[in-house]
């Protein structure tokens, strides 16, 4: 489902999954208007209407948090198929041109939707 839905944004599906123990996260990438954006997801809306990031992925790391994208960073540097891609995301924090969204799944209307969120200090 994430694939099929950051398709439609032009977006780059990294391999690898960015959440905790039990978590499948996917993350893209997409690039335009000077921004680079990271999409995160899937995440189940919570019954209260809150969403919860993983707070031990990529080591213990809130997902969002800039210790996490430095970590995310690291690993996609070692990797000579996401090199460049980290070269990108790191360019873009240090510019303060990267977005931070997660995609969001209303289990009771089925529905879809992208939050956008501030990258946790």
């Amino acid at each position: 489902m994430f694939s099929s839905m950051v398709a439609k944004y032009n977006a780059l599906v990294l391999p690898g999954r960015y959440g905790g123990d039990y978590n499948n996260d996917q993350l893209a990438i997409v690039e335009g208007d000077g921004k680079v954006t990271l999409m995160l997801g899937l995440k189940l809306l919570e019954d209260n209407g809150g969403l919860q990031l993983d707070n031990a992925s990529l080591g213990p790391h809130t997902q969002y948090s800039n210790s996490w994208i430095r970590a995310l960073v690291g690993c996609l540097s070692c990797n000579p198929e996401t090199e460049n891609v980290s070269v990108k995301i790191n360019q873009a924090l240090e510019a303060g041109a990267l977005d931070a969204v997660v995609l969001i799944l209303n289990q009771d209307s089925h529905q879809v939707s992208l939050l956008k969120i501030n990258i946790l200090p």
